[in-house]
């Protein structure tokens, strides 16, 4: 094309991009039921345009199949839209002698059937057939135009790419690709609203290859069907000349060419609903992919309008995905990564001065060559196109939680650790699949299924939906960062042979168990447990030797070495079917509490088949920190760990050893103070009955004991350090304390923990000023004398109503055990109280530094045992305030400064009953 004409196409394309825009930002003003009509809009800004075929010929005159390679090729570089396209690719670039990293080769579980390479002794799925098969979710070109050795597929060498397999005799049968065509790579399934994906499908499962871009266009009225079609067959579809100009071109209200919408992607990606009438759903298909993985269904409806037979229905007011809802569509996160308009500049790439890079593509160029290679996440399957992963827009790009979220505490620490699908996708309320067991047939030579979020077996428009609980699994980003996100496992057992090991190739899977269109008697004899001569869905299982021996037996006459049971669990990740915030998760106990939806259990099967206990599948970005438990009747359900993820979770995670000494620890305490207390009323008692001793009463004298910011300063941290045992616990126990607010709780701990530091450094201030730090120092001189003669008397003296060992002055208010106690008080536990708990609130500002001194899982131990320690010096402190000349001369002491003091000559080995006769 000479540069004049490449002037020309530029200058019309930008006009057409620049109408596109606008008019695609004018619909989305309308709400999508508003604007549904049955027959499309021609396309505002669309030029016409002639259908060509492969020779480039209007398909009027040679009335074949359609190729959008020559038709698009008309203004568009489709060789190089071919050639960077991974949903066209899907692992062919790849493929080599272990499989490939898409659909082309990767092998899966769930579609179970397997791409041979080229020279297995048996071979299962040949190129033809997988086009065939796996054109449901393929967009045409890559495998479907080209060998795996990088040809023609007319013209490829390889066995595997020119034969099918007879499925009655296992035998190769060559296969003409002249007859049968091509699938080239179909922009009408991406690029038309009315594209015809079924007519597309049932074109590819003929084996009619090159009709199937005809096929797409059936429901726009260019094409109508004729005959009853077969394989190759010419005039299958009959052009409508009524839908073209006198020049060939057709008619503008025919050229319906559009971005892609999610109806489109829809078409290989799951179950997308966008019309006005009830959403109804009587079962998935494979070409429903994550619908039947995840559950996953995108739709602008309300739950509770759908035609779905769902639990609580009435009460689901929200839609099936917000973004939907508010006309968001799939390209928008999923756009060309060199679309002008979604253009962002790789980190560091741009000059640290430039807040806006204008050296971005020209629009005209880039509608000339888009990169249909599409902004994407990761996958835990599939390795496909790996160089593009996390390229896509995440939620962050456009939500910001600086406006928001003000409920959450430690919001920056929340999403470090929390994608936002977690608590954006709390439920799903479809069904999707839980296990396939392939190991056994059912009568119609299908697995047997089990569905997740589904009351029952049976799959259908009136079966009872009741929704699912996604598991929160690690999920490693492409930026290095991990965080919890939802997914949904699937377990999967299969029959395998050789060595590497193959999946059994279904016709001889099939084989094993039918005799003609019955079930063979000796398998029928190895699993009729009731003796009726047929197999029932609770009989289907392989739950002993000799089933499995039955099966693997016909499997090995059927020439396959060493046929053996092996299973798997994968995880889908699920990334739509967003909640607004009302039905987000906002209840913190969800999390933190004992039964923290980060470590429940999700069930994975009711059957272990064969006794093999599944692996959990390893490599991709999703960890597993948890295991695998078997219940009763070979029921398995996956336990996450937090533990193991390295996370610790405030009221979940707790180390039970804490607890326990903890708890030892104060329950020692208040025995020994009920018991110490006791014995003191006992003794006290029996006094009272002696009318000397009763009458034998010691001297006090009233000493200004306490000064005003003495008093003030305790009452101050007494209340801030009850109440932060109490807001601890909750925080600690939210289970127990379900009429309090977790989120406000941890709001007010951190704010009385403020309080008591700033208390506790005016204190030492205070101390250090007045000299007042000298009552705390213990003397060296006589101390340990002292001290015992101070437990002596606690043990001892106090039951026999002797005088205290220590006199108290205003000079020296504490006893020798006192001063030590507040030794270990002052200069151990409250440091180590306030150094954890600031660590821990600056988790979430510096988690480097706090990682590097054991993070959470060792800080919040820690915190948790100074707490108990705590608690146990207060019961302690409390009780020996009545130890004083009445039991609440301490206290009153406290509170109005005056302190009765006992007059005392303890030197001197006087009693309390000497000093009163004397």
């Amino acid at each position: 094309m000479s540069a004049k004409y490449r002037s020309l196409i530029t200058l019309l394309l930008l006009v057409a991009a620049a109408l596109l825009l606008f008019g695609r930002v004018a619909a989305q003003t309308e709400p999508p039921a508003e604007t549904a009509t049955d027959t499309p809009a021609a396309a505002p800004i669309h030029p016409v345009f002639p259908l060509l075929d492969a020779a480039g010929d209007n398909v009027l005159d040679s009335g074949a199949p359609v190729s959008t390679m020559t038709t698009c090729g008309g203004c568009h570089d489709t060789a190089f839209i071919a050639a960077n396209n991974f949903h066209s690719d899907v692992g062919l670039s790849t493929y080599g002698a272990t499989g490939g990293a898409g659909l082309f080769g990767r092998w899966d579980p769930i579609t179970y059937r397997y791409l041979s390479p080229e020279g297995d002794a048996v071979v299962d799925l040949t190129t033809p057939e997988w086009v065939s098969l796996f054109g449901a979710r393929h967009a045409g070109g890559g495998p479907a135009t080209t060998s795996r050795a990088g040809d023609a597929l007319a013209e490829s060498s390889l066995a595997v790419d020119g034969t099918v397999i007879d499925p009655a005799t296992g035998e190769a049968q060559p296969w003409a690709w002249a007859t049968s065509g091509t699938a080239e790579l179909n922009c009408f399934v991406c690029h038309l609203p009315a594209a015809d994906n079924a007519a597309r499908v049932a074109a590819l499962a003929e084996g009619r290859f090159g009709d199937a871009v005809t096929a797409t266009l059936a429901q726009t009225g260019i094409v109508e069907a004729q005959g009853s079609g077969g394989a190759g067959e010419q005039g299958r579809w009959v052009y409508n000349t009524a839908a073209f100009d006198a020049a060939g071109n057709l008619r503008p209200e025919f050229v319906t060419v559009s971005d892609p919408t999610a109806a489109n992607c829809g078409s290989c990606h799951g179950v997308v609903h966008t019309a006005a009438e009830p959403l109804t759903l009587d079962a998935t298909a494979f070409g429903d992919w994550t619908t039947l993985t995840t559950g996953q269904i995108m739709s602008p409806q309300r739950i509770n309008q759908s035609g779905l037979n769902l639990a609580g229905k009435s009460a689901l007011s929200r839609s099936w995905d917000i973004h939907l809802e508010r006309v968001v569509d799939c390209t928008d996160c999923h756009y060309s990564l060199n679309n002008p308009v979604y253009y962002q500049p790789t980190s560091g790439e741009a000059p640290e001065h430039l807040t806006f890079d204008p050296r971005r593509l020209d629009l005209g160029e880039y509608i000339y060559r888009p990169l249909h290679q599409f902004a994407k996440g990761q996958s835990a399957q599939g390795q496909l196109a790996p160089g593009f992963d996390g390229s896509m827009r995440r939620c962050e790009s456009c939500h910001s939680i600086d406006g928001s979220h003000d409920w959450l505490p430690y919001k920056e620490r929340h999403t470090e650790a929390l994608a936002c699908e977690t608590c954006h996708t709390p439920r799903l309320y479809a069904p999707a699949l839980q296990s396939i067991d392939w190991t056994v047939l059912t009568a119609d030579g299908q697995p047997v299924r089990a569905y997740r979020g589904l009351d029952g077996q049976a799959f259908g428009p009136t079966a009872l939906i009741s929704g699912y609980e996604p598991a929160l699994l690690p999920r490693s980003n492409a930026d290095g960062t991990t965080e919890l996100a939802p997914y949904n496992l699937i377990s999967s057992w299969y029959w395998v042979y050789g060595d590497p090991p193959r999946p059994v190739p279904l016709r001889l899977l099939r084989a094993a168990y039918f005799d003609g269109d019955a079930y063979a008697p000796a398998i029928v004899a190895a699993f009729d447990a009731d003796g009726d001569g047929a197999l029932s869905y609770s009989e289907l299982e392989i739950s002993t030797e000799a089933q499995a021996a039955a099966v693997g037996g016909r499997l090995s006459a059927a020439g396959l070495d060493a046929p053996r049971i092996q299973a798997e669990v994968q995880p889908y990740g699920i990334s739509h079917n967003t909640a607004r915030g009302e039905w987000a998760t906002r209840d913190c106990r969800a999390c933190h509490g004992g039964e923290s939806r980060l470590a429940a259990s999700l069930a994975l099967s009711d059957r272990t088949p064969g006794g093999v206990m599944p692996t959990l599948s390893a490599g991709g970005p999703v960890s597993w920190p948890g295991e695998v438990t078997a219940g009763e009747a070979g029921a398995l359900q996956f336990t996450p760990r937090t533990a193991d993820a390295g996370l610790y979770v405030l009221g979940h995670n707790a180390a039970r050893w804490v607890d326990i000494l903890g708890a030892l620890m104060v329950g020692g305490v208040a025995l020994g103070v009920i018991v110490h207390g006791g014995l003191r009323v006992l003794a006290a008692r029996r006094r009272a009955q002696d009318a000397d001793a009763a009458e034998a009463t010691a001297e006090t004298q009233q000493v200004y004991m306490y000064d005003l910011y003495e008093r003030l300063w305790h009452w101050l941290q007494t209340a801030a350090i009850l109440l932060l045992l109490f807001t601890g616990l909750i925080i600690h126990k939210p289970d127990l304390f379900g009429i309090f607010s977790f989120a406000y709780v941890v709001q007010v701990h951190n704010v009385l923990a403020l309080l008591l530091v700033i208390n506790a450094a005016l204190s030492l201030f205070y101390h250090l000023v007045g000299g007042e730090i000298r009552q705390f120092i213990p003397r060296p001189r006589g101390f340990f004398d002292e001290a015992f003669d101070q437990a002596l008397y606690y043990l001892r003296g106090i039951f026999r109503d002797e005088p205290h060992p220590h006199e108290k002055t205003r000079d020296r208010k504490l006893n020798p055990l006192q001063q030590i106690t507040y030794v270990m008080v002052l200069n151990v536990l409250l440091p180590a109280q306030i150094i954890t708990g600031a660590l821990m609130w600056a988790a979430q500002r510096f988690p480097g530094p706090v990682a590097a001194v054991g993070g959470l899982p060792w800080l919040g131990p820690l915190h948790s045992l100074v707490a108990w320690s705590f608690a146990a010096f207060i019961i302690l402190h409390v009780y020996l305030t009545t130890t004083g000349p009445t039991p609440t001369a301490g206290i009153r002491a406290m509170m109005l400064g005056w302190e009765d003091v006992e007059i005392t000559n303890y030197e001197l080995g006087i009693t309390n009953e000497e000093l009163a006769t004397d």
